[in-house]
């Protein structure tokens, strides 16, 4: 499994506070039962500048300490290295897709 997380949200992924961030839950676009939230999953996060398809930078890394809370998922984002963001999801909206 891998988690592809896409942002237009000031500041992320690079510059997030203590790297601890979340997402509504709102912007999950697919339906997962709790336990398919798995901390260590390798994650590729996509910056994207508000109103605008251009992808600003993406990073390969993982998302740890995932809080599911009515309305939010709480998650800490850990940063491997910068890379170019994989044509195939360079489409994707805001949002936290799931590669099953």
């Amino acid at each position: 499994m891998k988690y592809i997380m896409v942002t237009d949200f000031d500041k992320h992924w690079d510059q997030i506070p203590d790297n601890f961030t979340s997402y509504p839950t709102s912007m999950v676009k697919q339906r997962v039962a709790n336990d398919k939230y798995i901390s260590g999953t390798e994650t590729i996060f996509i910056k994207k500048p508000k109103h605008s398809d251009h992808i600003e930078t993406a990073w390969l890394g993982k998302v740890y300490d995932i809080v599911n809370v009515p309305g939010k998922i709480f998650f800490r984002v850990k940063l491997e290295k910068e890379i170019a963001c994989p044509k195939e999801y360079s489409s994707l909206g805001n949002g936290w897709y799931f590669e099953i």
